[in-house]
């Protein structure tokens, strides 16, 4: 029951105060703390009424009074109030109804800037004074619950160290340069001799059931025995439960008592153990295999010991899993990955593989099942159906060059000049001698002279002759255009003056209403190709709609070009376009028929390896 408010201090019981100084000193629980504390507080300040300790609980946010003062302790609900004002507001808070009324003290407990927990006092004399003392000596003892947590946090950061340097220490061991089986070997040791178990086993998940994989201090065993069978067993019951799974035997109850309901009571009853552990080797969701320890003697597994396991099976299942895949044969990768593949495209999420795959097989139904207009591609040169070729008609010297390739010329335009005044000079020459050999032929007929009319009349033709030939020559001085058309080649502008052999090739014109197209076609797509076909020519120099054509003639003579060799396969335009000239060249497709997608995309690899797999055959 509550003490009751008084203006006198309770007398101090001397015996009282050595025994909560005694508990202080030796309190192994936070709670033997707080008590003690409290006890020694309010004894103290002697006019407190009623006081509690709050703590903070495992779940967040909820605080339970772990010391009341005094007790036997009563209804101590009033305090509610100013403690939740100190757990809220993080400061001392006094609440008074009127003056000389008791005051109730609300003061945080916090920890590096976090509120742990409140003390709440109800003191009786509440005067100013009073108050104001009991709040300092009450700023001054929470000293001693900060030290309490401080020493606790330091205590537990310690033994998460130590936890963390032995457990990589057992990792350590797994990552050694050893076969799968030895590191198993090695970590069960490992772990039993650090866990001081009599035995430790690790089992390897395959399918939905569990083998057995290594036991602690046994380099063989056998694979088929009772003992074995019943650590299979557990370690399927740890699968089947995800989590760790712990069993110790019932206190008073004699090693195999016939506790067999479970397969870790099994395993018990088996191998005489008082404490089993097992744990799952998880590796995201997929379980890798399962860890088994157990003790036959000495106290079960603590708190401490499966933090550890936590710890370590956290990151065994990785090394486990590396070691696997390392060791896996070519088929067994081969088998892994095509599973992989299908859990993604038939298993649960993985929207984007199944979105892809779905894409891909419409887009192979489409490739197979539909057919295609099949065109063969060939490099095109467009000529003249007919060229003809302007040429020297006699030794002599350029005088002038009116057109260069490219210009269109019309019929009869002159396209070049040659020097003729070594002509003119000739054909007057001959002129004077046909003159004389006249006169000659007169006189001799008027005097009768026959033999002399006979060969003065050979040499006058002869004279006639030669004037003739120099006139056609100095005719033929003046090249002129064969008819309309464009000129195809020939630049002789910057060879005024040079010489110029009898038939040399000055100028070659074609015409402009009349061309033949060239396809270079490549010889593995020649087979396909036949007179009457009809195709689309795109020019390079005027692209846009394509031109038709149809084909008239496939040649069998090949030629070499950049390492392969193309068939010529003359084609004629159905319509010229207006700006068309010899010369230009762009690209033909021939419409061979139809055929699947499939084969359209992929013959020419397919003709390719039939190619080199008939070099291959013996």
């Amino acid at each position: 029951m509550i003490i009751g408010a008084t203006e006198t201090p309770q007398p101090v019981d001397v015996s009282t105060d050595d025994r909560h100084w005694q508990l202080f000193a030796t309190a192994k629980t936070a709670d033997e703390f707080c008590r003690a504390w409290l006890a020694l507080l309010c004894r103290q300040l002697g006019n407190v009424v009623a006081g509690t300790v709050l703590l903070e609980s495992g779940e967040h946010n909820t605080f339970v009074p772990v010391a009341v003062w005094p007790e036997p302790v009563g209804d101590l609900s009033r305090l509610a109030g100013v403690a939740q004002r100190a757990l809220t507001e993080g400061r001392g808070i006094v609440n008074r109804e009127r003056a000389g009324a008791p005051a109730q003290i609300g003061y945080p407990l916090q920890v590096m800037e976090r509120t742990v927990g409140a003390v709440a006092l109800e003191i009786a004399v509440a005067d100013e004074a009073r108050v104001s003392a009991a709040l300092r000596q009450l700023h001054w003892g929470v000293a001693w619950i900060s030290d309490l947590f401080h020493r606790r946090e330091a205590q537990q950061a310690g033994a998460r160290i130590e936890r963390i340097g032995s457990v990589m220490e057992a990792v350590a061991t797994a990552l050694r340069q050893a076969t799968l089986q030895q590191t198993l070997f090695d970590v069960t040791n490992h772990l039993a001799r650090h866990l001081r178990c009599s035995r430790a086993a690790i089992g390897l998940v395959e399918g939905h059931s569990v083998r057995v994989a290594a036991l602690s201090d046994a380099a063989w065993f056998e694979k088929n025995s009772s003992v074995v069978r019943r650590y299979a067993a557990a370690m399927e019951e740890a699968l089947d439960r995800r989590g760790l799974l712990a069993w110790q035997r019932r206190p008073g109850t004699a090693p195999g008592a016939g506790e067999a309901s479970s397969p870790h009571a099994a395993l018990a009853h088996e191998s005489g153990a008082l404490s089993i552990l097992s744990l799952p080797l998880l590796l995201g969701t997929e379980c890798v295999g399962v860890l088994t320890l157990e003790r036959t003697e000495g106290e079960p597994f603590g708190d401490a010991e499966r933090d550890w396991a936590l710890a370590f099976g956290g990151l065994l299942p990785a090394v486990i899993d590396q070691k696997r895949r390392a060791e896996r044969g070519y088929l067994r990768r081969l088998q892994d990955d095509f599973r992989r593949v299908f859990g993604k495209l038939f298993g649960p999420r993985h929207l984007v593989w199944k979105f892809g795959a779905a894409a891909a097989a419409l887009l192979v139904a489409v490739a197979v099942l539909v057919d295609v207009d099949y065109r063969v591609s060939a490099k095109t040169v467009i000529e003249g159906e007919v060229q003809r070729v302007a040429a020297a008609p006699f030794e002599g010297f350029l005088a002038a060059s009116h057109v260069r390739a490219g210009d269109t010329v019309r019929e009869g335009q002159p396209l070049a000049e040659l020097d003729d005044r070594d002509l003119k000079i000739e054909q007057g020459r001959w002129a004077s001698e046909r003159e004389q050999h006249d006169k000659k032929l007169r006189e001799a007929m008027a005097n009768g002279e026959m033999a002399a009319v006979q060969v003065i009349g050979a040499q006058l033709r002869q004279a006639e002759a030669q004037l003739a030939l120099a006139g056609e020559k100095i005719k033929r001085a003046r090249i002129l255009s064969p008819f309309d058309g464009v000129v195809v080649s020939g630049d002789l502008s910057q060879l005024i003056g040079s010489p110029l052999e009898q038939g040399k090739k000055l100028f070659e014109i074609a015409p402009l209403s009349s061309y033949r197209v060239i396809l270079q076609v490549d010889e593995r797509e020649i087979r396909h190709v036949e007179v009457g076909q009809k195709g689309a020519l795109v020019i390079s120099g005027i692209a846009g709609e394509p031109t038709p054509f149809s084909v008239v003639k496939v040649t069998p003579v090949a030629t070499a070009q950049d390492g392969r060799n193309f068939f010529r396969v003359e084609a004629r335009l159905e319509q010229a376009p207006l700006r068309l000239r010899p010369g230009m060249e762009g690209i033909g497709k021939v419409e061979v028929g139809e055929q699947r997608l499939w084969w359209v995309l992929t013959h020419g690899f397919t003709d390719w390896l039939r190619l080199t797999l008939w070099t291959w055959m013996p």
